[in-house]
């Protein structure tokens, strides 16, 4: 196999996971009372990825309109507002951050992210047609790798945010709930701004 394809979707792939945004934010928030709700979040988040990498792989693209993506936007602006709301409500009670809890954080934030899907129909699309020259081998090669970063970097953040939590206490914990709640409310009101004037 071609190391060119290694390190190209190795560098796209963390490129785009290491960006800030919703996936992120609750990587923060679910942290700081779990250390492991970064391998959680991943697994949701590659329970909604891996089908969508098998369908570009073995069907060549999705149809997705843009009414379907301005939906996505919509309920997934509503979905963030709310679960700011939550997390500004609960961020003075602890949690035993459950392992379903974990996973669904991590299939809600990605399914209800309009630029997941995207990111999958543009740049993905691209990373899996590269990986058809090479068979499936290719296609293997390419979700394992792809989710190795996704795991990777999503641990290390839920690790540093538990970590903080511990040696900082409070004055960390009102940190990380700043951090997150902010990106939340951001990424919310982009999506439900972009979702509505699409549909408008």
């Amino acid at each position: 196999m071609d190391i060119s394809f290694v390190v190209t979707v190795v560098l796209i792939s963390l490129s785009g996971v290491m960006a800030p945004g919703p996936l992120f934010a609750a990587t923060i928030a679910e942290g700081r009372k779990n250390k492991f709700a970064g391998f959680l979040i991943s697994f949701g988040h590659a329970a909604v990825e891996i089908p969508i990498i098998l369908l570009l792989f073995f069907f060549g693209t999705i149809i997705a309109t843009d009414f379907i993506k301005a939906v996505v936007g919509v309920l997934g602006g509503i979905v963030l507002l709310y679960l700011a709301y939550l997390e500004i409500k609960s961020s003075s009670k602890s949690s035993d951050g459950g392992s379903i809890r974990g996973v669904l954080t991590g299939i809600v934030m990605s399914s209800c992210n309009p630029y997941f899907i995207i990111w999958w129909l543009t740049v993905g699309f691209m990373l899996v047609m590269k990986s058809i020259e090479f068979g499936i081998l290719g296609l293997i090669a390419f979700i394992i790798l792809h989710e190795l970063c996704d795991f990777s970097w999503l641990v290390f953040v839920s690790l540093t945010s538990n970590k903080a939590s511990i040696i900082w206490g409070e004055k960390a914990q009102k940190i990380l709930t700043a951090i997150s709640v902010t990106i939340f409310v951001v990424f919310g009101i982009w999506f439900l701004v972009t979702g509505i004037t699409t549909l408008l």
